[in-house]
């Protein structure tokens, strides 16, 4: 009796199955047997419909996903290919309306349609590759001991895509039947006579691809080549371009970059602190000073420092004998090179002060004797000791101001440190476009080139 039902089930789900196919069948007749006008309409129609059901229903519900996903770059690389999709999409209504309305005319126009896709898939390929990359080489290049190594590898990168539009190219103009012999044979000559011509220019291209392998540096880094220091702002393949401390443009040839020796700041730190550096303070004292007292004044004014950290410790060692005086060392490390003249000049005032009011004396050369009172000091007349508590008033007055300033130097410096902090934070905001984040890094750059107008000497 059960086999029985389910057969007469099974039969009538056929019979509506066939009762759809026959009134398919019908729309088609109907829509065969339309005026051109007619079938150019519905083309059209279910064109926008199959365009919108794209884009407002299967991609916007794709969209929110990723949105809520706590990894960043699936969001940068949602982005370009869903705008690929929908190309995809056009051109794939364009061809369903060209086969039903014109076969003649799809033929003419199939060769180019399959180019067309092929481009398409091209363009996804290399906008993923473009995207997914970075992170993924910076996740291999996470190293946690010593020597910290930051930046992307865009080399990786750009032979890849190079790699992939190559093929893709190759199998367009294989589509389109183009001759490929003639063509490569005419590259061939013309690369001769643009290598003759060229040589530098060629030099200054390859040894572009050369340090964009080895990525010594990124834009955004402190480097010093020879005698110039400053901060990269932008790298081409014919030269590299500094803005120096005194804010003047040195562009350097690429040829010169990869034949001279690059001090980075920005990648010397250990225990993966990129930025740290150490910073050395050289003083002398006299003689008749206890070292260990000296040194026990250099540590705590070092640790006192806003800017140092605390870990490595700041150490004092006495690394000379000179003829009048035994010289000392300060290490003490901070974890941002820009705060580098901040933080000697904050030492340096305080060391001053201390040993002033520990009695400790920074001496002389002995083999200079005074046998006159310098010009622009002060006699032992009768005005000697108001001149003296004027100058004294003057000085204190300076000192207290020089101490407001400095107050306020460190804290826009920390109110604008925050504010980068707050800024990367965003970055990693899942619901910002490409465009937002690249307005966000913009901003940081505009930040950080504010920290950096008080670095150099």
């Amino acid at each position: 009796m059960i086999d029985a039902a389910e057969c007469l089930q099974s039969v009538r789900r056929w019979a509506t199955l066939q009762q759809f196919f026959d009134e398919l069948s019908g729309v088609q007749d109907w829509a065969n047997n339309l005026p051109i006008y007619g079938k150019i309409a519905i083309c059209i129609g279910l064109s926008l419909a199959l365009f919108g059901f794209m884009k407002f229903v299967l991609l916007k519900k794709f969209g929110e996903f990723v949105n809520q996903t706590k990894v960043g770059w699936d969001n940068d690389l949602f982005h370009p290919l869903s705008s690929r999709t929908l190309a995809f999409c056009a051109v794939l209504c364009i061809n369903g309306s060209f086969a039903w309305l014109s076969p003649t005319a799809m033929e003419a126009i199939y060769h180019f349609l399959n180019a067309t896709y092929i481009l398409i898939f091209t363009s996804m390929i290399s906008s993923s590759i473009r995207v997914i990359t970075p992170p993924f080489m910076t996740w291999i290049n996470t190293n946690s001991q010593g020597v910290a190594v930051t930046g992307r590898n865009h080399f990786v990168s750009g032979f890849s895509r190079i790699l992939v539009w190559a093929f893709g190219l190759y199998l367009v103009l294989d589509e389109l039947q183009l001759e490929l012999m003639g063509l490569l044979a005419s590259m061939a000559v013309f690369s001769l006579i643009a290598g003759l011509a060229l040589q530098q220019t060629l030099g200054n291209i390859l040894n572009s691809f050369l340090l964009a392998m080895d990525r010594p540096f990124d834009v955004g880094d402190r480097i010093q080549v020879d005698d110039i220091e400053g901060k990269v702002v932008s790298t081409g393949i014919l030269s590299t371009k500094v803005l120096t401390w005194s804010e003047e443009l040195v562009i350097i040839p690429n040829n010169t970059l990869v034949s001279s020796t690059i001090l980075n700041k920005a990648r010397g730190g250990g225990d993966g602190v990129p930025k740290r550096i150490n910073l050395l303070i050289d003083v002398s004292v006299a003689y008749d000073e206890d070292p260990p007292h000296v040194k026990h004044v250099l540590n705590q004014v070092a640790q006192s420092c806003p800017y140092t950290l605390d870990t490595p410790k700041s150490r004092a060692l006495i690394i000379g004998l000179g003829d009048y005086s035994i010289d000392f060392r300060l290490y003490t490390w901070i974890s941002d090179y820009s705060d580098e003249w901040p933080a000697r000049d904050w030492i340096m005032q305080k060391m001053t002060d201390r040993f002033r009011d520990e009695g400790i004396i920074i001496p002389y050369p002995v083999n200079i004797e005074l046998k006159s009172q310098p010009a622009g000091t002060y006699g032992k007349g009768g005005s000697y000791e108001l001149k003296t508590r004027r100058k004294s008033a003057r000085q204190q007055t300076a000192r207290l101001q020089m101490a407001r300033a400095d107050e306020v130097h460190r804290e826009e410096r920390e109110t604008i440190k925050s504010e980068i902090e707050w800024l990367e934070s965003q970055i990693s905001d899942t619901s910002l476009g490409a465009r937002e984040k690249d307005k966000i890094r913009a901003e940081i750059t505009a930040l950080a080139s504010s920290l950096d107008m008080f670095d150099g000497d």
